[in-house]
């Protein structure tokens, strides 16, 4: 075999490493992105990476990861003020979850849960004490219309969005809601017998 035939070889040779070699460095630098979360690399350049995975150079870049799925939150507030005075727990359970698009995906992962759960908390407080204990004892949908409302104006502004918000209890201390159902059991139980003696009259 010749010079030139050795040549040839070696540098073949050289030339597959070299490929092998780049091929592992892009490999190592290609971070996969499931389809429920967002990649947001931060670095050398700020950028968002959904639904498969991009490049990211290693000591230059760095990428977290941010859900896309729902987010289910208990948020609760103790002895929040009426309009009345009456001090009101109440407990909610709200589904968030970020929006899809790149802006509210950067401004999202700033921010995110812990954010939203005092945004939550203080939006249940500022309600609570424009309604009377009667108001958000027997209004429970209105209320609760409310707050998805004024939350889904804040929290979009964080790239968020309301997708449920649900009140599941409301209560106090000083026993002025079980009065106030033990007097609306009262008065049905009144209306029925007075609608039973009219029947039974004519």
């Amino acid at each position: 075999m010749g010079y030139g035939a050795e040549s040839s070889i070696v540098g073949i040779v050289a030339a597959v490493i070299g490929i092998v070699l780049i091929l592992t460095v892009v490999l190592r630098m290609w971070k996969k992105v499931p389809q429920d979360k967002a990649g947001v690399v931060t670095g050398m350049k700020k950028r968002v990476i959904t639904g498969g995975g991009g490049l990211v150079i290693p000591v230059f870049e760095r990428i977290d990861y941010i859900s896309l799925g729902n987010i289910p939150l208990s948020v609760a507030t103790r002895s929040s003020l009426s309009s009345q005075g009456v001090p009101i727990s109440v407990i909610t359970t709200a589904v968030i979850k970020v929006r899809n698009e790149k802006n509210s995906i950067l401004t999202a992962i700033e921010q995110f849960t812990g954010t939203a759960i005092a945004v939550l908390e203080g939006k249940l407080r500022e309600i609570i004490a424009t309604m009377t204990v009667e108001e958000l004892y027997q209004k429970r949908e209105e209320f609760s219309s409310r707050v998805q409302e004024v939350v889904g104006t804040e929290l979009g502004n964080m790239g968020l969005e309301v997708k449920n918000f649900t009140i599941t209890d409301i209560s106090d201390e000083n026993g002025y809601i079980k009065a106030l159902g033990d007097g609306m059991i009262a008065q049905r139980k009144k209306d029925a017998e007075i609608q039973k003696a009219e029947a039974a009259r004519d």
